[in-house]
């Protein structure tokens, strides 16, 4: 094999490293179309994960400008003011903690007593630490902090600001990209070796771009995650295949403060499948669980209040499953849907949550 068609194609793989967006396993990217409205909720484990991250493919021709990763927000309390941290595997789980002086950020982790977690972007903290400085305790921080996630407001407001700010990137990087993989080899094939330098070195220059963008993104767009932005600012100098994928690179730190139900909230997606699931989960603890009731109490009050200004409520997403899909079924579970013969009581996948009928 030629010596160029390897380089192209160590290229390529190396592209393709770059183009795997790992997020923390409890987490979901929203995806949208170049030019769709709706969206689409993507799992962090739903293709590749370790025991703290899992993957989520970009589109492989940049920009993939509909990405969203949100996260959500880790934390929730109960009534007694204990304090559950959200796992890697999506349940909450009670920690020792009470005080501010046991819940820490050791990044990237959350440390809140006992328990840690793995964070997005230092940029999740950001409330909870305006919570701390507000006087508020632990647990009202807490809540404050569900209710920011959750809101529609915010997340509309979230993602206009980084269609603005983003715009250069949505140029810079396909333009670095189509001259990478195609200018360059068109050049070194058709014209020469040294046509193709002179492209190489001002493909360069449009890495420059992108990481003066960057520095300028960090410093007066998200000050709050300054540090983590500038190097990817600083590998987008030196990695074309790293600048060329900065614009989703960059979008995990701008919206790890984001619940994936309040994107789907502020673009009116109420009837999404998965903001179905997650409100049925909130509805119906399983029982013997005390995270599942925590998290319902932490961010159910909020889903009712978002609701109610759409003239809705959250016993309207409290529906049965189509039973034409399994005619033979005579009773389903509330919380996950899943359907039952007669004889069946309770629904193993959910704690042994009572099974409604038909």
């Amino acid at each position: 094999m030629p010596v160029f068609l390897e380089f192209l194609l160590i290229a390529a793989l190396i592209y393709l490293w770059e183009s795997a967006l790992w997020l923390p396993k409890r987490g979901h990217a929203l995806r949208r179309r170049w030019f769709g409205k709706k969206w689409r909720v993507i799992p962090a484990t739903r293709l590749l994960s370790t025991r703290e991250l899992g993957v989520v493919p970009m589109l492989p021709v940049p920009p993939d400008s509909g990405l969203a990763p949100c996260p959500g927000f880790p934390l929730a309390t109960d009534d007694t003011g204990a304090i559950f941290i959200e796992t890697a595997d999506g349940d909450f789980r009670k920690t020792d903690a009470r005080t501010w002086d046991q819940i820490r950020y050791a990044g990237p982790h959350l440390i809140a007593g006992n328990l840690s977690i793995r964070c997005q972007s230092p940029a999740a903290m950001e409330p909870l630490r305006e919570g701390k400085s507000l006087g508020l305790d632990s647990q009202s921080a807490i809540r404050r902090c569900a209710a920011l996630a959750l809101s529609p407001a915010r997340a509309k407001r979230d993602l206009k600001r980084w269609r603005i700010v983003s715009t250069p990137l949505r140029l810079y990087c396909p333009a670095l990209t189509l001259g990478f993989f195609g200018g360059i080899p068109a050049a070194y094939i058709f014209i020469g070796s040294a046509s193709a330098l002179y492209l190489g070195a001002w493909l360069w220059c449009v890495m420059l771009a992108i990481s003066l963008h960057l520095f300028w993104i960090a410093k007066h767009a998200y000050p709050s995650c300054r540090s983590e932005i500038r190097q990817n600012a600083f590998l987008s100098l030196i990695v074309p295949f790293h600048a060329m994928r900065a614009l989703e690179i960059t979008s995990v730190h701008v919206f790890a403060r984001t619940h994936p139900a309040a994107i789907l909230f502020a673009s009116n997606s109420t009837d999404h499948p998965w903001l179905h699931s997650f409100i049925r989960n909130l509805l119906y603890p399983r029982p013997n669980q005390p995270g599942d009731a925590a998290r319902a109490t932490t961010f159910l009050p909020e889903i009712e209040t978002i609701l109610q200004r759409k003239n809705m409520k959250s016993a309207d997403f409290d529906v049965a499953p189509k039973q034409e899909d399994d005619p033979d079924a005579s009773s389903y579970c509330p919380r996950c849907h899943g359907m039952f013969l007669r004889g069946r009581g309770t629904c193993g996948d959910c704690g042994d949550m009572p099974l409604r009928l038909f």
